[in-house]
């Protein structure tokens, strides 16, 4: 198995493959049922994600992707059937811009040893092409485990959770325990926030949350403290810090659990 990859169990037939030598601490999820599995994000690229989930399951895997930033769809482009988002299936088709991957391979934001042959500096996302698009109420079938596909814009126009039947929401980058990144260009804190307040309302419902960043399973309260944020924010009803950054100045509001980015001027 390969040293890049930390995989652990975090519920029956639910396995996090995390990268913890890398700062992002990328988490992919694979959700393994009677007669097919769903690989919930395929990592940054660094090592092969195919090859390793292949050992771990002998079922089908059609890859879905919570959102298309280059950090979650990496290793998309060695799997046959990927699934994402409508808003967001021509972007997979894009090259993600070249300045944020040499960022993200700066020598300092590794953490330990890369794998052998891997170079940073040839480091890029191959193109993939999405062969099934979601939407709001769409559910996975497996097998023995159902997934529904709720639409969580806020952090990108086409981010998804996957709700399971047996109280597991896998958040994506919708909800991770960490600054929430909502300063991007197609990210809208208004959105954000009604998504947070709807997925607030699940908590009661939930065993755990499975975030794709950092650390996992959450506690499903922290969903209803991040709803609470965003509307503290909203009303001016919490300070910030205004912090620099590679996508420019920024608004940082710090919580307890998580914090807030938020563009400066808007």
């Amino acid at each position: 198995m390969s040293e890049w990859f930390e995989v652990r169990e975090v519920d029956g037939d639910v396995l996090a493959i995390s990268e913890p030598r890398h700062w992002e601490q990328v988490i992919s999820y694979l959700i393994v049922g009677r007669e097919a599995a769903v690989l919930l994000d395929t990592g940054m690229g660094i090592d092969d994600i195919q090859q390793l989930t292949s050992s771990l399951t002998d079922k089908p895997i059609t890859v879905v992707n919570s959102h298309y930033h280059w950090d979650h769809i990496g290793d998309n482009h060695r799997f046959e059937h990927i699934a994402i988002h409508a808003d967001e299936a021509s972007l997979l088709e894009h090259e993600p811009p070249e300045g944020m991957l040499l960022e993200a391979m700066r020598p300092e934001n590794f953490w330990g040893a890369t794998p052998e042959g891997f170079d940073p500096a040839q480091y890029s996302i191959p193109l993939s092409t999405a062969d099934r698009l979601l939407k709001e109420g769409d559910v996975l079938d497996l097998g023995d485990r159902r997934l529904k596909v709720l639409h969580t814009p806020g952090h990108s126009r086409g981010s998804i959770c996957l709700l399971s039947e047996d109280g597991l929401l896998f958040t994506g980058d919708t909800a991770y325990a960490g600054p929430l990144y909502a300063h991007f260009e197609e990210s809208e804190s208004q959105v954000y926030r009604e998504t947070m307040k709807r997925m607030s309302a699940l908590a009661g419902e939930l065993r755990l949350v499975l975030p794709s960043h950092n650390e996992t399973p959450l506690d499903p309260h922290i969903l209803v403290e991040m709803a609470d944020g965003f509307k503290q924010i909203a009303g001016g009803a919490v300070g910030w810090q205004r912090v620099q950054s590679q996508w420019g100045p920024l608004r940082r509001y710090d919580f307890d659990r998580f914090g807030v980015l938020l563009p400066l001027g808007r």
